[in-house]
């Protein structure tokens, strides 16, 4: 059956309303916006991904989900820390997913707080009390990334629809590259990581401020000419070795 990327309608958002409050919420405590990582997962990756646009596009009354999804998270519960960033009011976010994550890879959900929702839109990522070279943020806004250009890549706009999409195919392929880059070079930087990946071109990107800033973008899998080399799950995560072990 083919993959349909419409996976709630009208009703998708009659839950969410139902269920909603005025209050915003943020998976905060007094420093940062998250919790420390467990020591379950050891020195894995952590990896933030935007919600809207670029995991998934929710209008109309409709909510979509890109392509290569539950791959993407079947991945990231096994190798990765994984947090979800958005603007997105909480019970809203929260309601996606719940709907999109049935691996439960998700470790954090960020929402829209006044802790970092300012005019700037910058997702700040020394507010989430992690090494910043063990971070890597997926986003479609460059502004964004302002100021974490090496930890960042953009992704193209996702606007929902039935057409071909790679594009978390292409995110996957990234991070099996980082991961084992990481395992084989740790003392490597995340954006010397990327600077080495196959899938990861850095570009001059126009921003909403009316600059630009370099950074690096996905690449598409069809760009690339030499094959990816997965090593399978050598790098060395708490998290991944437990489930090994069960």
């Amino acid at each position: 059956m083919p993959f349909s990327q419409k996976i709630r309608g009208a009703s998708f958002r009659d839950e969410y309303i139902a269920n909603s409050d005025d209050f915003m919420v943020a998976d905060t405590n007094d420093a940062f916006l998250i919790p420390p990582k467990s020591p379950m997962l050891g020195d894995c990756l952590t990896v933030v991904l935007d919600l809207d646009e670029t995991l998934i596009y929710g209008r109309e009354n409709a909510l979509y989900v890109r392509p290569h999804i539950q791959e993407l998270l079947e991945f990231l519960a096994a190798h990765c820390e994984t947090v979800v960033w958005t603007r997105a009011v909480h019970h809203y976010a929260d309601a996606v997913i719940h709907q999109i994550d049935a691996a439960k890879a998700v470790d954090h959900l960020i929402c829209r707080h006044p802790t970092w929702c300012t005019h700037t839109n910058v997702k700040d990522l020394h507010l989430l009390g992690r090494d910043l070279d063990s971070i890597i943020i997926f986003e479609n806004t460059p502004d964004c990334i302002r100021g974490f250009e090496g930890n960042g890549v953009l992704v193209e706009d996702y606007t929902g629809g039935e057409l071909e999409d790679t594009t978390l195919l292409s995110v996957l392929h990234l991070l099996r590259e980082v991961v084992d880059t990481r395992r084989r070079y740790p003392s490597l930087s995340i954006s010397e990581c990327l600077a080495r990946a196959q899938l990861a071109q850095k570009q001059h990107v126009p921003t909403d401020e009316g600059d630009s800033i370099q950074c690096y973008c996905l690449g598409r899998m069809e760009e690339t000419t030499a094959p990816l080399h997965w090593r399978g799950p050598q790098q060395h995560c708490a998290r991944l070795s437990t489930l090994l072990q069960s």
